[in-house]
């Protein structure tokens, strides 16, 4: 089977797939070796700011010279993005190979009359078998959906467990309140084990303090306003987080304002691993101006960003940083799935008042949202100009003709990532 082959396989069981029980997870593991009990974990939960709290992390650990996986979701070109040995992504050959070992276990399982397993389940299998293939001694682990459910929660000690900042999404699976979608984002938090989290929000510090209690876990609350963002210049960003006397700035290569309650929340969970003789506050510091993390306010050239901002507490973080960052007039490239509480989103879009056009433009598939239905919505505010480009490259090439001001792209990671393959195969 090509590589290409094993894309369209794995892209299709969708279709013939539903969620799976843990206990179903926990088999399927058990076949492959449980290669997820070969490393040390850091956990990663939460709604917003997860895959840059991870990538962080992960570099930092890089510079400590030990041998550290990244495993991540979604991919914004490319499958094999999801899982990086150090700071190369993996290659299509070593994919391959965990590709085949998996789907070898998935036949027998069938044979044996278990259900397949679903894509993310194969993609966390797949992932599992690379990085105990590659002897990776840490990998940093971002969970799928939720957390208590999750696939990647059959991971049984990890080292330290982080929950980023929780909005209301996925409200379907994991409740309707902050509370709920607390409660399930915290099912990652193991026995005696430290949980780092944003605890800008009482209704889910009360939470996680609770469930934290519960399990005997060590609790550390990141503040907002414990975070001071001192400077930004040349792409990058300097903040100050006040955490037992290490009160020297810390630079990282983004300017969106967010970066830096990631960057505290990543400080926080490092300097547990420091008291854990894993790595020192320099190599912390070192790695963390080296952090690559795309799609996240990413510079694709001068005054053109792309964000993968795709909820409501998303999308009013995204909104802070565009204010502040480019010239006018500002443009935004706007897109969205279905299931996303879009409403919410074009409302804060249209109050915020920050661009004089928006193109809108939808991602293919299932989670298909018309554009002419988010062009609807925003049409309301007669201020702003509303285009209607379905088609993703053609709304980039109506955008890429206007000749001033600062364009922004935001609504979907999908989408963020279309507009990044079409700039990379410019």
């Amino acid at each position: 089977m090509t590589y290409k082959e094993a894309e369209t396989y794995l892209y299709e069981i969708p279709k013939f797939t539903s969620k799976n029980p843990v206990e179903h997870t926990k088999e399927f593991m058990r076949r492959l070796g449980n290669p997820q009990e070969t490393f040390e974990t850091i956990h990663v939960a939460g709604s917003n700011g997860k895959g840059s709290v991870c990538a962080m992390i992960h570099s930092a650990l890089c510079e400590s010279g030990r041998r550290v996986g990244l495993f991540t979701s979604p991919h914004l070109v490319n499958l094999t993005e999801r899982f990086y040995l150090g700071r190369e992504q993996c290659s299509k050959e070593v994919f391959m190979d965990a590709f085949a070992h998996v789907l070898t276990v998935v036949k027998q399982m069938e044979v044996e009359g278990f259900a397949h397993p679903t894509f993310f389940e194969m993609i966390f299998a797949i992932g599992m078998v690379i990085f105990r293939e590659a002897k990776m001694e840490y990998v940093v682990l971002e969970t799928g959906l939720g957390g208590r459910l999750d696939t990647t929660n059959v991971v049984k000690k990890p080292r330290v467990c982080v929950i980023t900042s929780i909005s209301l999404e996925h409200t379907e699976y994991l409740g309707d309140t902050y509370a709920a979608i607390a409660g399930e984002k915290a099912g990652i938090i193991k026995a005696e084990v430290p949980v780092v989290f944003d605890a800008k929000n009482k209704e889910v510090a009360d939470v996680i303090f609770e469930k934290a209690r519960q399990m005997l876990a060590p609790a550390y609350p990141v503040y907002p306003g414990d975070i001071l963002v001192m400077d930004k210049r040349g792409g990058s960003m300097e903040f100050c987080f006040d955490l037992n006397g290490h009160t020297a700035p810390i630079t990282v290569p983004f300017v969106a304002d967010y970066q830096a309650e990631n960057g505290a929340l990543a400080m926080q969970a490092c300097e547990i691993l420091m008291a854990q003789g894993v790595l020192t506050f320099p190599q912390f510091v070192e790695g963390m101006k080296k952090v690559s993390w795309p799609g996240r306010m990413q510079a694709l050239k001068p005054d053109f960003y792309v964000d993968g901002a795709h909820n409501p507490d998303g999308i009013r973080v995204f909104l802070q940083a565009a204010d502040k960052i480019g010239m006018s007039p500002k443009t935004l490239l706007f897109g969205m799935v279905k299931e996303k509480n879009y409403e919410a989103c074009v409302r804060q879009i249209r109050e915020a008042k920050i661009f004089q056009t928006i193109v809108v433009t939808e991602i293919g598939g299932e989670r298909k949202l018309p554009a002419q239905e988010l062009a609807s919505l925003l049409q309301e505010d007669a201020s702003i100009q509303v285009l209607v480009e379905s088609n993703i490259k053609d709304a980039l090439k109506k955008i890429q003709q206007r000749r001033e001001g600062c364009v922004f792209c935001a609504g979907s990671l999908y989408l963020a990532g279309e507009i990044i393959k079409e700039f990379e195969d410019d």
